[in-house]
C-alpha cells in the first residue's frame, strides 16, 4: 500500500519556513518604530502564529493518517475552537504585561496570520494529481 503522503504537514513547514524568513525584518521594524516591547511584542506574536499553523498542520495529519472522516472533521473543527482559545487566552495574559506593546502584538499578530496564508496560497496546489505544495517546473537541460 502508498504511503499516504503528509500534505497538511508539508504545507504548515513551508508555511513556517516563509515566516522565519520574514520575522527578523518584522521584529526589526516593529523594534525600530515602537522600541524594545515592540520588539518584544512582535515575536511574541510571531512566535503564536507559527505555533497555530504547525499545531493544527500535526493534528490534522495525524487525523488524516486515522481515515476517520468524522475524526477529521472533529479534529479540524475543535482544534480551531481549542486553537482560537489559546490565542486570545495568550492575548488576555499578555495585554496588561509590561514588557508588551500591546497595539504591535496585535497587528503582527492578524498580519501575519494573514499575510503568511496569502503569501502560502501562492505555492499550493489545487489539484488532487499533485496534492500539497505545488511542484517545481522542470529544469531543462543541455539546451544552449
Amino acid at each position: 500500500m502508498d504511503e499516504i503522503p503528509s500534505v497538511e504537514r508539508d504545507i504548515a513547514f513551508d508555511l513556517a519556513r516563509r515566516g522565519l524568513y520574514i520575522a527578523p525584518i518584522v521584529i526589526l521594524v516593529a523594534g525600530l518604530i515602537r522600541g524594545v516591547d515592540g520588539a518584544v511584542s512582535a515575536a511574541l506574536a510571531l512566535a503564536i502564529v507559527l505555533g497555530n499553523f504547525l499545531i493544527a498542520a500535526l493534528s490534522m495529519n495525524w487525523a488524516a493518517k486515522s481515515g476517520s472522516a468524522g475524526l477529521i472533521g472533529g479534529v479540524a473543527m475543535g482544534g480551531f475552537v481549542v486553537r482560537l482559545g489559546i490565542i486570545l487566552g495568550a492575548m488576555l495574559l499578555l495585554k496588561d504585561a509590561s514588557f508588551i506593546d500591546f497595539p504591535t502584538f496585535a497587528i503582527t499578530l492578524l498580519g501575519a496570520h494573514m499575510g503568511l496564508l496569502t503569501w502560502e496560497a501562492r505555492y499550493v496546489s489545487m489539484s488532487l494529481g499533485a496534492p500539497g505544495l505545488r511542484p517545481s517546473p522542470p529544469v531543462p537541460h543541455g539546451e544552449p
